[in-house]
């Protein structure tokens, strides 16, 4: 049987690419069934998978029983006390727009150790004649793949973003100098920011 198929997965490839060498401790962020914190115990030597859906991370838990490397939090990212833990790698697909744009931003760099690396799979409004050309070539594309591959639901609460991919870039400009923000095909973009090290 071919592997679940659906936007959000399609570009967990482009984060687990993301993770740094030597990983040590990993943060995904809205986590949801936990199917992404699950590919990254292959890179990383643990993971904390964290949603405010209560129900996701019962699911999570139950798939992940046994595997003393991973550990879901039901909580919310901006405000639980992750004790003096920081992490190497934070990730977030299809997570940013549920939260307010820049309190995550500050948040995530917060959580992440000098070194550390910030990889997002976001969802932006479109507000370009180049959004909505773009949107144009992935709606055949998007379902194709969806015909031709085992289609899996979201699960998770859905939500609309806000933000368009310009004001993104803006916020990523002031909170996270350097980061790089790639427009994707399927009414995605990327965020990768290396977080300066220590001195």
């Amino acid at each position: 049987m071919s592997a679940a198929w659906n936007h959000n997965i399609h570009y967990h490839g482009r984060m687990l690419r993301a993770v740094p060498a030597n990983c040590g401790l990993a943060l995904d962020v809205g986590c949801g069934y936990g199917l992404l914190a699950r590919k990254l115990v292959s890179r990383c030597a643990g993971v904390v998978g964290i949603d405010r859906d209560a129900a996701c991370i019962a699911s999570a838990r139950a798939a992940a029983a046994g595997d003393s490397r991973i550990e879901f939090v039901e909580g919310d990212v901006l405000t639980h006390r992750f004790g003096d833990r920081c992490f190497d790698f934070v990730v977030a697909v299809a997570t940013l727009h549920h939260l307010p744009l820049r309190a995550a931003l500050v948040r995530f760099a917060e959580l992440l150790r000098p070194g550390g690396v910030l990889a997002v799979t976001g969802l932006y409004r479109p507000e370009t004649m180049t959004d909505f050309a773009n949107a144009c070539v992935a709606w055949p594309v998007s379902r194709v793949l969806r015909s031709v591959k085992r289609y899996e639901e979201m699960g998770a609460p859905v939500q609309l973003p806000r933000e368009s991919l310009r004001e993104i870039r803006s916020a990523c400009g002031s909170v996270l100098p350097g980061a790089e923000v790639r427009r994707l095909l399927l009414f995605r973009y990327s965020l990768v920011w290396n977080k300066p090290a220590a001195g």
